[in-house]
């Protein structure tokens, strides 16, 4: 019976990693817009420019965007139509950011044998790495006069060399996190 607050304990550990989302996301919409109106819409079609970094010109990256995109919208009761209400566009770019914490200080004292060798050691050095983001911008148009209505951008760090799996995850993830700021309340 002793592993009850064990498995208790795992259990609240796993709930409390589930809602910790390093997922950074936030909007921006046009405060004149009655977004209840809106009921369709369709895919804006722009020239999507080249990026130097070969992993934000994926196909496949981009395939899993739109499919996902398409899917929180339709659960969330839009149709995608040919005469839509308002238009669909996303960005997708990936950043290497720096990260710098301050000074750490190390001390250390050492003896050979016989205590003829001895030595002090004292290190001051910052820690400074270097790790990618992912950021997504969805954008939603107004279909008549292809005015932006909303923005929901949202970012997460990523890994170099991610997954298949990992990488619909993590565009799942986001594109979800995003949407749910759509429509604006």
């Amino acid at each position: 019976m002793k592993t009850q607050p064990i498995t208790g304990l795992v259990l609240l550990l796993l709930l409390m990693a589930a809602g910790c989302s390093r997922i950074q996301v936030s909007q921006d919409y046009d405060t004149q817009m009655q977004f209840p109106n809106m009921q369709t819409y369709a895919w804006k079609s722009l020239l999507n420019k080249k990026s130097d970094d070969i992993r934000e010109n994926n196909p496949l990256l981009h395939k899993r965007f739109r499919e996902n995109i398409d899917r929180v919208l339709k659960e969330k009761g839009y149709a995608r139509k040919s005469n839509p209400d308002f238009l669909v566009h996303y960005e997708y770019s990936i950043k290497t950011r720096i990260h710098s914490e301050p000074y750490t200080t190390g001390f250390g004292f050492g003896y050979g044998p016989y205590y003829r060798y001895g030595g002090v050691n004292i290190m001051s050095a910052p820690k400074v790495y270097e790790y990618d983001v992912g950021m997504l911008a969805i954008d939603v148009y107004d279909a008549g006069s292809d005015t932006l209505l909303w923005r929901g951008m949202g970012s997460e760090e990523i890994a170099s060399h991610p997954t298949p799996q990992k990488t619909s995850e993590i565009v799942r993830r986001l594109v979800e996190a995003i949407l749910e700021q759509f429509p604006p309340q």
